[in-house]
């Protein structure tokens, strides 16, 4: 379970119910949480071999979120015989057209340069891509940017390329799910990877934390492509 930007392991904690019929890994990516590892997106596929080498799992399912559906994409591109399934929420897209979101990157990184972790936190917060629909759902955000400390912003910026036809002529489903609330963009891209194939779920009031706002119809959705 790859968690978004800014955000760590503890997303995930609406989603424990699975834990009933699935083992659950949840992982810090690097940069994040407690991780110690060098932010580095490029390297974050390799890390999904060694977290699953480490646990003896010869094949697995993968759930990426916004940025970490670029990751799990990239580690599906290359290595598609490890998955039993594919799960993108929300995920980080190129090529594909919708608004730009204008995330503020430079005034967050110009923040942290300064050491002014409350004003880079407090730009990230305001954005769209970090509102929650439930008062439970804005406190884990909370809790979470505040040990956010934007290591990865200042960083060498590697990019990870991640593309929708990337999915096609792969033999495990794949299913996109997204918020109704969510982007222009992240709309757009779960419908872009419906094209090449994938189920496209949008969960009604939920937003990009989908899997926070909405847990319960995000976990059917799981259930449903972990079973399939």
């Amino acid at each position: 379970m790859l968690h978004g930007w800014t955000l760590d392991r503890r997303m995930w904690l609406p989603q424990l119910p699975l834990a009933r019929q699935f083992t659950l890994v949840g992982i810090d990516r690097r940069g994040f949480g407690q991780s110690t590892a060098n932010p580095d997106l490029t390297s974050e596929p390799d890390d999904i071999h060694r977290v699953a080498d480490a646990l003896g799992l010869a094949r697995f399912h993968l759930l990426g979120m916004s940025q970490g559906g670029r990751i799990a994409l990239a580690f599906a591109d290359r290595n598609p015989q490890r998955l039993v399934s594919l799960t993108l929420q929300g995920t980080a897209l190129d090529g594909v057209a919708g608004d730009d979101e204008a995330v503020p990157i430079a005034a967050m990184t110009a923040a942290a340069s300064r050491n002014d972790l409350a004003a880079m936190r407090a730009l990230a917060q305001s954005h769209a891509l970090m509102q929650a629909e439930t008062a439970r759902g804005a406190r884990m955000v909370a809790e979470m940017l505040a040990n956010y400390d934007g290591r990865d912003l200042m960083a060498a910026v590697r990019h990870l390329p991640a593309f929708a036809d990337g999915i096609l002529g792969v033999s495990f489903p794949i299913t996109a799910i997204v918020g109704a609330d969510d982007t222009v963009q992240r709309k757009a891209n779960a419908h872009s990877l419906g094209i090449f194939g994938a189920e496209v779920v949008e969960l009604a009031s939920a937003g990009h934390l989908c899997n926070v706002d909405s847990p319960e119809r995000f976990n059917r959705a799981i259930r449903s492509n972990l079973a399939a």
